[in-house]
């Protein structure tokens, strides 16, 4: 019988609602709202039959039944029919809760209850042992001044008194059973403490804490969108060998995440020359066109000053040309820098104008002739006497494109060809005499983080895959072995979700992971203590 087939009952119209065939969300609302209140009003109760229990003993004892509960239990029983007459569902989860709820709102101030009583009815006794009124308070939680063993014994005590208290005031057919729940908790707790101490040791062994230095690279690799999982990040022979086993357990994941390791790589790169791609060769082509489109616009719309410093540069690059060129490579480069000198004879070059040298130092660079490099050196001479020309604003952006296409130049070989390719990590960790920090960011990170460390043809390898499936589907047969199967995919996958898991790479960078707000809700003291005052009532029986 729920409220909706409640009988009307004086006083609690409140709780009846219409006779409906299907109840409808609001009245499944009103009904559990409900049995929620009425669960909390019985909680009550079962303090109130446990205040009258003397009396019941009483009249049990006169009817000739002896020292009897009988009339207490009696009485509990009417108080759940009552209200089940009324509409409550006294088998429904939130009756339970409610009731549950009550009877630890009302028994929650038993231990300092009692440590009110000891101190007033036994002052020496509280004097002489101020460290067990605190247990008694406190329900075990605290042992005041008291250390090692003693503590534990007086927190034991504590619980012990506090529990049978509590749970006695709910029904004192269970005040032993929360005595023993009270008493336990404390060194209950002390081992799971050291057992996650033990937990925690074990785990720094297997993963130690990455040096300052590869943790900020990794840090930054994080930041550039390159999720490197905790494997990578520390050289731990445990965590190597089950990341080289990762790779032969199907549907692990691993493939997955080396993947993403490499196309967050390669976009981290792309971005170095302007682009946000993880397919490589195809931003490095799209780039060359962008940037060269980019210089074109900027040199068209500016004229070059024949600074000194780039007169003493075009100096330079004619001796340079004449001591190392044979003569009819060198005449070519002095044929550009004298057309230079005499389009600057007024002391600037237009724009178009020098848009045109670049375009006849363009075509020389990109041939194969030995004029090629110092065609390419006089291209950026005349980009800086650019950079210098311009105006603080536009040298800082035309400096970042600059920048952005000598590291297009410079990974154009390092770009593996075909529709989707990408950068060789290899080679950019190989790389040497970098220009600039970008480029050698990358180069570090693909160094220290891309490579793997054990080969995946080890011992612990084939012991797993090569041994221990084939030799259960051998000897289980076939479609036996499909549950193993199933078991090592499921187990590979949780492993490799482990090692990309935010929590092991905090741990291993040495990053404190903030708590959310449960965590924080359940480290406040005073829930604690409301925990250990509360389990006794919770734990016994109702």
């Amino acid at each position: 019988m729920g409220w909706r087939d409640a009988p009307e009952v004086s006083g609690a119209a409140w709780m009846k609602a219409p006779e409906v065939d299907s109840p409808s969300l609001a009245q499944s609302i009103k009904q559990g709202a409900g049995n929620l209140a009425a669960g909390a009003l019985r909680g009550a109760g079962s303090i109130g039959a446990t205040l009258i229990a003397p009396y019941d003993m009483a009249k049990d004892a006169l009817a000739g039944k002896g020292l009897s509960l009988e009339s207490n239990r009696q009485r509990r029983r009417d108080m759940d029919e009552g209200l089940q007459m009324m509409g409550a569902e006294p088998d429904s989860l939130l009756y339970k809760g409610g009731k549950l709820a009550g009877e630890i709102a009302g028994t929650a101030g038993a231990g300092g209850a009692a440590a009110n009583a000891l101190t007033r009815g036994a002052p020496m006794f509280a004097r002489a042992a101020p460290n067990a009124i605190e247990a008694i308070r406190t329900a075990g939680m605290s042992a005041g001044t008291a250390t090692g063993a003693n503590q534990l014994a007086l927190r034991t005590v504590g619980g012990a008194v506090t529990g049978g208290l509590s749970a006695g005031m709910v029904n004192p057919e269970e005040a032993g059973a929360g005595a023993v729940v009270g008493g336990a908790l404390p060194g209950l707790l002390k081992v799971a403490g050291l057992a996650g101490q033990g937990i925690g040791k074990a785990g720094r062994a297997v993963l130690p804490q990455a040096s300052p230095e590869v943790a900020a690279l990794a840090q930054r690799a994080q930041q550039l969108g390159i999720d490197v999982p905790v494997d990578r990040i520390v050289n731990s022979k445990p965590l190597n060998a089950l990341a080289a086993t990762l790779n032969y357990v199907p549907f692990s994941g691993r493939a997955a995440t080396e993947a993403n390791m490499a196309k967050g790589l390669d976009t981290a790169v792309s971005r170095t020359f302007g682009q946000n791609s993880d397919n490589v060769t195809q931003a490095l082509r799209k780039a060359s066109d962008d940037l060269g489109k980019q210089f074109d616009t900027v040199l068209q719309a500016n004229t070059v000053k024949m600074t000194p410093t780039f007169k003493q540069a075009l100096a330079d690059a004619e001796t340079q040309a004449n001591s190392e060129l044979g003569s009819e490579a060198a005449s070519v480069i002095r044929k550009q820098i004298a057309n230079i000198q005499t389009k600057g004879v007024t002391g600037e070059i237009d724009g178009q104008t020098a848009y045109n040298i670049k375009k006849a130092l363009d075509r020389i660079g990109n041939g194969s002739s030995d004029a090629a490099f110092y065609a390419r050196d006089l291209k950026k001479q005349l980009m800086a006497a650019l950079n210098d020309s311009l105006g603080p604003t536009e040298a800082a952006a035309f400096a970042k494109t600059r920048q952005q296409y000598g590291n297009m130049l410079a990974l154009e070989n390092l770009a593996q060809n075909g529709a989707e390719g990408g950068i060789s990590a290899a080679r950019l960790a190989n790389m040497k005499n970098i220009g600039n920090d970008d480029l050698q960011e990358l180069a570090d990170i693909a160094a220290q983080f891309m490579r793997t460390r054990e080969s995946p043809h080890g011992a612990m390898q084939r012991l797993m895959i090569g041994g221990t499936a084939a030799t259960t589907g051998g000897a289980m047969g076939g479609l036996t072995a499909v549950p193993f199967l199933a078991g090592t995919a499921a187990a590979g996958r949780g492993a490799n979700a482990i090692l990309n898991s935010q929590a092991a790479k905090n741990a291993a960078l040495g990053v404190q992971s903030q708590p959310n707000a449960l965590t924080r809700l359940l480290a406040m003291p005073e829930i604690r203590q409301m925990g250990y005052r509360a389990a006794p009532v919770a734990l016994s029986g109702q």
